[in-house]
């Protein structure tokens, strides 16, 4: 069985139009997101910090600076793990009734209700398996759903905080995480041998983008070497994105959220609505890390965040708890006017 979603087989043999649409647009989207979220991230770095080396560069030179007040201007990637009952938002639940599944949001009856994936379900299952007895729309059912998981997801970060003293700063922080969800959908397929497997285990994909603006308050506890613990808390206000979800077969993903507002047909151009998924939400963090400072002006803090977060996901919408680990690359204000004070003696 050869599961390559560009199988050299496939062709020679024939796919239909749906199904070469399908893996055409699922590669052609997944390039143009990636693009599109690396340029987006790259101009936001480069006006943050272009913008820090001018409005402290401009100051510092004819001033001599009390370090314990001040601003800290930071970076960060990191790690996020998302809430399994948000999760289950893309295990696409079927709805029975026409009118239920023809909705935007997930649904795995949109898939498996449609004669034409149907068919082209049963094509590719029949290539890649012994005795498929299955040939027609219903020969081919949804036993059961599992559940679904986040992904271990990276995150991406920037943020500012002013210091009261040398331990107590306020903060705020923008960060931006790409979540990916998984699961299995479990079909009954009609066989020819009674006692064969007739269970098939297909993934179920969904992809989200989640974007979060904290207000955080820091302390950081006084040491006498360069390693200070730190504790934070704060509020934040979060949104959430949807950008798919699949299920796949074969290696051949098969969308099962619902852009036309009406069943999918492909002998006519239906128009895309483009539904909006997702929306805004809010929430509440605590952590805990470490300062490891270089100098007065350089510091790296790794730091774990427990994070109680409404994630607005249609039926899905919990206050679950999320986990976001973090290492920040951290540079005082102290750092611009000290390079002004070198360039002008």
């Amino acid at each position: 069985m050869n599961k390559q979603v560009y199988n050299e087989q496939f062709y020679k043999g024939g796919d239909s139009g749906l199904l070469r649409l399908l893996r055409l647009r699922s590669v052609t989207a997944a390039r143009n997101d990636g693009r599109r979220y690396i340029r987006k991230l790259s101009i936001l770095f480069l006006l943050f910090f272009t913008a820090c080396s001018y409005a402290f560069g401009q100051k510092g030179a004819a001033m001599k600076r009390d370090t314990a007040k001040g601003f800290d201007f930071y970076i960060y990637p990191g790690m996020y793990v998302g809430n399994k009952k948000n999760a289950n938002y893309y295990r696409g639940y079927p709805s029975e009734t026409e009118k239920e599944y023809l909705e935007p949001d997930p649904n795995i009856n949109y898939v498996l209700k449609n004669e034409y994936y149907q068919r082209d379900i049963i094509k590719l299952i029949k290539e890649n398996h012994r005795n498929v007895a299955a040939s027609n729309p219903g020969d081919i059912w949804l036993n059961n759903l599992s559940g679904m998981r986040y992904a271990v997801n990276m995150s991406f970060g920037i943020g500012a905080r002013y210091r009261f003293t040398k331990n107590l700063s306020i903060g705020v922080t923008l960060t931006q995480a790409r979540m990916t969800a998984q699961g299995f959908a479990y079909l009954h397929v009609k066989i020819y041998e009674p006692n064969s497997n007739d269970e098939l285990k297909y993934p179920l994909v969904g992809k989200e983008r989640r974007t979060a603006f904290d207000l955080t308050a820091q302390y950081i506890f006084s040491t006498k070497g360069m390693v200070a613990p730190l504790l934070e808390a704060g509020t934040h206000v979060n949104n959430t994105k949807v950008l798919s979800a699949e299920l796949v077969v074969e290696g051949t993903s098969f969308p099962m959220i619902n852009p036309y507002g009406q069943n999918y047909d492909p002998t006519y151009t239906q128009t895309n609505l483009n539904p909006k998924l997702g929306g805004v939400g809010y929430g509440f963090s605590a952590g805990a890390g470490l300062r490891i400072s270089f100098n007065k002006w350089a510091a790296l803090e790794p730091v774990v965040q427990f994070r109680l977060e409404k994630i607005n996901l249609a039926n899905y919408d919990y206050m679950a708890p999320n986990y976001h680990f973090m290492l920040r690359l951290v540079m005082g204000d102290g750092f611009f006017a000290r390079k002004k004070e070198k360039e002008n003696p």
